[in-house]
């Protein structure tokens, strides 16, 4: 099983920075914290959208957390990577209007 610190390790090289749906949304990814990989996968990001920063928590049961229950070959991290992007974009566009997540997004800024 892959420990916090290899997760975070390898999921940081892919996720950091600014990720893009199309040409209007940006979100950068200032920092990202994995808070354990079992038996949930829990994953704290700080990120910049618009001007604002917020503190997003993401957190990956079942099939989702078991991504990491191995080695962590680029292909997993990729998909996990894709996983969490998409989810981001999801909680961005939905935060005002879904209860599920505006209790995911704390704005810091």
């Amino acid at each position: 099983m892959a420990t916090a610190e290899q997760v975070q390790e390898k999921l940081g090289q892919v996720l950091l920075g600014v990720q893009r749906e199309g040409p209007v949304v940006a979100i950068e990814v200032l920092e990202l914290r994995v808070g354990d990989v079992a038996p949930a996968l829990l994953i704290e990001l700080d990120v910049r959208v618009s001007g604002e920063v917020w503190r997003v928590s993401l957190g990956y049961k079942g099939q989702e957390a078991s991504l990491v229950s191995g080695d962590l070959f680029d292909e997993t991290v990729g998909y996990l990577a894709l996983l969490i992007r998409t989810h981001l974009f999801e909680w961005w566009h939905t935060k005002g209007t879904e209860r599920a997540a505006k209790r995911m997004g704390v704005r810091l800024a």
